[in-house]
């Protein structure tokens, strides 16, 4: 029998395959291309970025330990899913610091992990933007967010940011209620910021302590 664990780190490039299909699959999420992604990865880009995965890891006990998906393999192989059209997303395209892993990660893990949502947001301190939140369909409302975004604050605070600020459309009444429930107070609205269709942006922070 497998033994699991859930645990957030920093995303790599070995993610990518992943955290387009999760985007991909909610119409939601900013159709950022690979390239942005990969540009997102650069330590040389600036404003710096933070980007972090969640992540389950198993021991994989049984007959599947060891495979990967054909996803991993590709991006182990470095070929990735493109097409992928952009949209405006609020700031510059997402640019974060690349960092395989937290301390006490293995590189080269032995046991078996899955991507199950992930999160993005620019530094420049003492603010930073949530540019992206995102979790695969069968992993939400699971509590996993509030586990990201507190991750996500422990690493903003090491940049000396202060607030979290974040956009999100009027009608995207879901993600209201979820960001008023992590702390997030409306602070005022950009109308119709939004295209396709066109729709006020509601503009929220969230204060670290």
């Amino acid at each position: 029998m497998s033994s699991q664990d859930t645990r957030v780190r920093r995303m790599s490039v070995a993610d990518l395959s992943r955290v387009l299909e999760i985007a991909a699959s909610l119409p939601e999420a900013p159709r950022w291309s690979a390239a942005a992604y990969l540009a997102a990865m650069d330590s040389e880009n600036s404003p710096r970025r933070i980007a972090l995965v969640v992540i389950e890891i198993s021991d994989g006990g049984g007959a599947d330990k060891g495979r990967t998906t054909g996803a991993e393999e590709a991006a182990e192989k470095g070929h990735f899913p493109g097409g992928m059209p952009e949209e405006h997303t609020s700031g510059a395209k997402a640019r974060v610091e690349l960092i395989s892993f937290l301390p006490g990660m293995n590189p080269r893990p032995t046991c078996r992990e899955r991507i199950l949502g992930f999160a993005v947001a620019s530094v420049v301190a003492p603010e930073a933007e949530l540019e992206t939140i995102a979790f695969a369909p069968q992993f939400q409302r699971r509590g996993l967010g509030a586990l990201l975004l507190r991750a996500l604050a422990a690493e903003l605070r090491k940049e000396y940011v202060r607030e979290v600020l974040l956009e999100v459309r009027a009608s995207n009444r879901t993600a209201l209620g979820y960001y008023r429930a992590q702390g997030f107070e409306e602070t005022g609205r950009r109308v119709r910021y939004y295209a396709d269709p066109e729709e006020d942006a509601v503009l929220m922070r969230l204060k670290l302590a």
